[in-house]
């Protein structure tokens, strides 16, 4: 069995059940509850198909990350969190019978967060930030149909669902 790819080193997953999964962002992760163990819930953010697959998620996550750290410094930690606790556990819950790994769940909550909070305080600086996310990152919505079945688009939407959550509850 190969290691995970965990922000750089080894290059894919094999599945529990002997299947050799490809390096295409399907790999081990939380399952839906019908197949068991929520520990994934935890770790499948910091786990990557492959090199491509993180190169892929570094920039957004960067990106929208330094935009949440920057509109509430004292607060990115509980929302980073709360987002990525709350993507893992809806997929876990939700999604359908596959594999779900990658930041990407993590980054449409990003998304979510800082256009929902244009939303609801339609302040200046967070209307120019939401403005800006929308039309920097506004392509991204997208990926929330399911379009491509090696895709995790349940990952995508439901992050962004936990971020306009998040969202609300700090700020609705």
């Amino acid at each position: 069995m190969d290691l995970p790819l965990l922000a750089g080193g080894g290059d894919g997953l094999g599945d529990p059940s002997g299947r050799r999964l490809a390096g295409n962002g399907a790999t081990t992760g939380h399952r839906a509850p019908h197949r068991g163990r929520p520990g994934g819930i935890v770790t499948s953010p910091f786990i990557h198909a492959n090199a491509a697959h993180l190169a892929a998620n570094l920039p957004p996550f960067a990106g929208l990350g330094y935009l949440v750290l920057h509109r509430a410094p004292s607060h990115f930690i509980a929302v980073a969190a709360t987002i990525a606790l709350a993507t893992g556990g809806l997929v876990w819950l939700c999604a359908r019978k596959a594999t779900h790994v990658g930041m990407s769940g993590v980054i449409f909550g990003f998304l979510g967060y800082l256009i929902a909070a244009a939303w609801f305080t339609k302040t200046t600086p967070d209307l120019i930030v939401g403005g800006g996310v929308l039309l920097f990152y506004g392509g991204m919505l997208a990926g929330v149909a399911p379009v491509r079945g090696s895709t995790s688009w349940e990952s995508h939407f439901l992050g962004l669902v936990a971020g306009i959550g998040r969202a609300w509850l700090d700020l609705g």
